[in-house]
């Protein structure tokens, strides 16, 4: 399915339960859940992510294959 017709199905639901208070405290219930577990998801991802690039430049610093500054350099910069 494209975003477009996503969105229209997304609607025609929508649509279906307007008139309902306890359907769409649950379809809003539903979605914010679907949102906190995307952002999760992506939180791990981008830790995993970051980890494992930490992880490559270590290699490369003890096998002397990148140049690396004094910690105490780099805080002066900050």
């Amino acid at each position: 399915m494209t975003a477009i017709q996503l969105n229209a199905a997304l609607h025609k639901e929508l649509s279906f339960i307007v008139t309902d208070n306890s359907m769409m405290e649950q379809a809003l219930k539903s979605l914010r859940k679907i949102k906190r577990d995307y952002k999760s998801q992506n939180s791990k991802e981008k830790i995993k992510e970051n980890l494992k690039h930490a992880f490559v430049e270590y290699k490369l610093a003890k096998e002397q294959k990148v140049q690396t500054r004094d910690l105490i350099d780099v805080l002066n910069e900050l």
